[in-house]
């Protein structure tokens, strides 16, 4: 499970700059301004960071063990 996490952590900042980048492209060739279309950005990192913690395995309990 900690290769997924690793591996959504490591894709995060790519995925990131590739839709700022779909973003901008819109703005210029489809005319859609940036001011209307950043909030993807947002939503993506969203995506992104629930997608880890669901991939994430449940930490377990410190202590309190049997001796």
């Amino acid at each position: 499970m900690t290769s997924d996490r690793s591996l959504l952590r490591a894709i995060r900042g790519p995925v990131l700059l590739i839709t700022l980048g779909l973003l901008f492209t819109a703005d210029y060739f489809l005319n859609y301004p940036f001011h209307r279309t950043w909030p993807v950005l947002l939503i993506i990192f969203g995506i992104l960071k629930l997608a880890e913690r669901l991939g994430a395995s449940p930490a377990e309990p410190s202590g309190g063990g049997p001796a």
